[in-house]
């Protein structure tokens, strides 16, 4: 079963998930890589980062880094032994994202994200690493949270603003790739406000617009002790449908133009970002 850790979290975590990771570290200790691992704990192979004689292992292409992840799997299969095809039945390993209700009525929002090459942009780098694949991430908002995306009422032209303590939540998208906002507490400005559009055969349709920004200010074990790094994203489409009979939202889509400034000295000019929220009632 493959599984990505943040290494910041899991390091200093104080139960099973961090004692088993802190073991097999210790097993093939190198920094970051990969651990193929038994279900008992017992390091089967590994890929390091970091080579014996203190050298970064950087392979300069995707074939290179192909080849290496598929030695430490085999080197690992043969430390395993024989394996058997296992027989399982196939299911979703992310259930509710971006559809549906759980038990409690809560809503799981898929999110998708991608470092934009300048199109013409003053001030936005046009530089390849940031024409990088999309990332994906979800963010959970409560029965009571999902409700305040709902109008109030549902005449055409009503208006309503989204409280802060849902739209503080949105912060799961200001950072792209590597998820470094992760705490509504560090959204510095928010603002999602929804309007009815127009109301047909029960349907109510809806748009948003808004902003949100956050600052994070790094840790000692991130290696960016009280350094700052910053985000902003305008909410530049948004549309919803909602059920005016059933009381019930359908449909959920927001679009936002996001501006990325990292760690300093790498700050200025910021880097453009998109990023899409979605969620619908049924998949």
């Amino acid at each position: 079963m493959p599984v990505g850790l943040n290494l910041y979290v899991i390091r200093e975590a104080k139960d099973a998930a961090g004692d088993f990771f802190r073991s097999v570290q210790r097993q093939h200790d190198h920094y970051q890589g990969i651990w193929i691992a038994s279900p008992e704990g017992k390091v089967l192979s590994s890929l390091k980062t970091v080579k014996p004689d203190g050298t970064t292992f950087v392979p300069d292409t995707t074939e290179a880094w192909t080849n290496a992840v598929l030695l430490a799997i085999d080197d690992g299969i043969k430390a395993f032994g024989p394996v058997a095809p296992r027989r399982v039945k196939r299911t979703d390993p992310l259930p509710f994202r971006g559809y549906g209700y759980r038990t409690d009525g809560s809503v799981v929002l898929a999110v998708a994200d991608r470092w934009m090459p300048d199109s013409g942009v003053e001030g936005v780098p046009n530089d390849p690493a940031h024409k990088a694949t999309a990332s994906f991430d979800s963010f959970t908002l409560t029965n009571a949270e999902w409700a305040t995306l709902a109008p109030p009422k549902t005449g055409a032209g009503q208006e309503w603003t989204v409280p802060e303590t849902t739209a503080r939540k949105f912060c799961a998208l200001l950072s792209t790739g590597d998820k470094i906002f992760r705490d509504p507490k560090e959204v510095t400005a928010m603002r999602i406000a929804g309007k009815v559009q127009a109301v047909e055969n029960g349907i109510a349709y809806l748009s948003f617009d808004g902003h949100i920004a956050g600052k994070h200010v790094g840790t000692a074990s991130e290696g960016r002790k009280g350094q700052p790094l910053s985000s902003e994203a305008k909410l530049i489409g948004g549309v919803g449908a909602y059920d005016t009979e059933r009381g019930r939202m359908l449909s959920l889509t927001f679009i936002f133009d996001g501006r990325f400034r990292n760690y300093p000295p790498y700050d200025n000019p910021a880097s453009r970002y998109g990023a899409v929220v979605e969620w619908r009632h049924t998949r």
